[in-house]
């Protein structure tokens, strides 16, 4: 579900840069730039999670 949403948030933000007189390649910087966030977050989630279980808990017992 992350991919189709950063997609359209990019999208969205590189119309927007576009509009704003910013000009093609950079409308296409932010565009791929905010994909390729997307997808970096996308692929190190796993990763991340793991980490998180390998963490000392936070909780008071």
């Amino acid at each position: 579900m992350l991919m189709p949403v950063t997609f359209f948030v990019a999208i969205a933000l590189a119309v927007f840069s576009y509009s704003q007189g910013q000009g093609g390649p950079v409308a296409g910087l932010v565009f791929f730039g905010v994909l390729f966030l997307g997808a970096f977050i996308h692929v190190t989630h796993p990763t991340i999670l793991k980490l998180k279980e390998s963490l000392p808990s936070r909780s008071k017992e």
